[in-house]
């Protein structure tokens, strides 16, 4: 997600009861989905990884055509922004669509086929593709430069010291993302304890990276595999105590995140590297070179904490890789039809299951998709009973977001599983699959 607001200077250290009132001041009765879609950019002629100069290209074009605002870091364009919604870039100039929260399924479809379907017209004059896959299937981090926005050079030369495969999250990866609102402090915690819960077997489910440095990387989804070592105590689920203890609260995701190390800050247009030398916890209590901690300095650190579910203004579901349109609408489908439903009792299934548990979940399905069982779970008949669940709950007109993937988990298999099938070994036989009405 795009950061565009500067910390403000302060003399008053930020008070612990300042971050608490943030989220409880987040709570909403409306429920409404935004959706966050990444998707890999690359030559159409060799499959190696767009050079930014391109991209910028088609951002100032598309820019121009919808009548968007540019978006800068200091002199480099990083997006565009417009009708409540953005196109950005991440670090391995892979391309982002932030839609504006919406209420209905249809109005997400739409704005975003529309969007993409302009910036694919655009992206053509410079032989460029946007791929609807987890990772880039031909270069490889060595080979793809950072874009120069100020928060991901930061980002690059300190992530990599803690986590050993953060410069391939950061160059390689696309994602599918789905924010949702919470009503109270209790509804953000049963539903952050649902999703965490259940994550792994979306992963497994939605994985669609089996492609690497042109050829098969032995994972399912090696985009999941990389996020899980990005940095120390900041990716995968490490708030442990939310998902461990009953009482958890707002609390126990609030101190979790104080004990992640610090990468940097911003005072003005200045980012001020901390290179994890302090934890949030610490600059709160007694500040860093003159600078105390503000409110904005917390929410832009929790932004630069990597779990597969986290709390801001909303929940972020950030578990699944990028997918082709109708894949990508049937992950805002299932969310807003599982979280319909009355899921105490597919929480009741985990009680047994702890943090740990769910970490090697997760890194099964990165491997193997939902070909794997573990203690009294079968990942890929557990999955199918959890999207009839969510079909269950949706309304009927809504129902269809689902029938692509039913189908799929009808025959025990996740995303990946249909490109294997086919014989996808190699990043031409993948941009092969993706062109056909199969891998749309």
């Amino acid at each position: 997600m795009l950061n565009y607001k500067n910390a403000k200077t302060c003399q008053k250290p930020l008070r612990y009861s300042q971050i608490r009132e943030y989220y409880e001041n987040s709570c909403k009765k409306d429920t409404k989905f935004g959706l966050e879609y990444e998707r890999a950019a690359v030559n159409s002629f060799d499959f190696k990884n767009a050079n930014y100069d391109h991209l910028e290209k088609i951002i100032k074009n598309f820019a121009h055509m919808k009548g968007w605002g540019v978006l800068y870091d200091d002199k480099t364009i990083i997006g565009a922004m417009g009708e409540g919604s953005s196109i950005s870039l991440e670090p391995g100039c892979q391309f982002e669509l932030s839609l504006e929260a919406k209420e209905k399924l249809e109005d997400i479809e739409n704005n975003t086929r529309e969007i993409f379907s302009l910036a694919d017209r655009i992206a053509k004059f410079y032989n460029v593709e946007f791929l609807c896959c987890g990772i880039t299937p031909f270069s490889t981090y060595k080979n793809i430069d950072i874009v120069k926005k100020q928060r991901y050079e930061i980002m690059a030369q300190n992530l990599p010291e803690y986590g050993r495969l953060a410069p391939v999250m950061m160059r390689e990866t696309a994602g599918v993302q789905l924010n949702i609102d919470y009503e109270s402090e209790k509804d953000a915690i049963k539903k952050i304890k649902f999703l965490a819960s259940i994550s792994p077997f979306l992963t497994g489910f939605y994985a669609n990276s089996p492609i690497r440095e042109n050829k098969l990387s032995g994972f399912k989804s090696f985009r999941a595999f990389a996020w899980k070592y990005t940095g120390k105590n900041r990716c995968s689920l490490f708030y442990k105590d939310l998902l461990d203890k009953p009482s958890a609260d707002f609390d126990s995701y609030i101190n979790a995140i104080l004990d992640v190390p610090m990468l940097f800050f911003e005072r003005g247009n200045k980012k001020i590297p901390l290179n994890s030398q302090i934890t949030f916890r610490e600059f709160m209590s007694r500040g860093h070179d003159g600078h105390f901690a503000t409110l904005e300095d917390y929410i832009l650190h929790s932004s630069l904490c990597f779990p597969d579910i986290r709390l801001k203004k909303c929940i972020e579901i950030r578990n699944h890789d990028s997918q082709s349109l109708p894949f990508a609408m049937s992950v805002a489908a299932f969310y807003k039809g599982i979280l319909k439903s009355d899921f105490d009792e597919i929480l009741y299934r985990f009680k047994d299951i702890n943090s740990q548990d769910l970490d090697i979940m997760g890194h099964l399905a990165a491997r193997y998709g939902l070909n794997f069982k573990f203690k009294n779970f079968d990942a890929a008949l557990f999955t199918k009973k959890l999207f009839e669940t969510a079909y269950n709950n949706l309304q009927t007109d809504e129902k269809h977001y689902l029938d692509c993937a039913l189908e799929l988990i009808g025959s025990n298999k996740c995303v990946s599983d249909r490109m294997l099938e086919a014989g996808v070994c190699s990043a031409g036989t993948l941009v092969d699959f993706l062109k056909t009405d199969a891998g749309r």
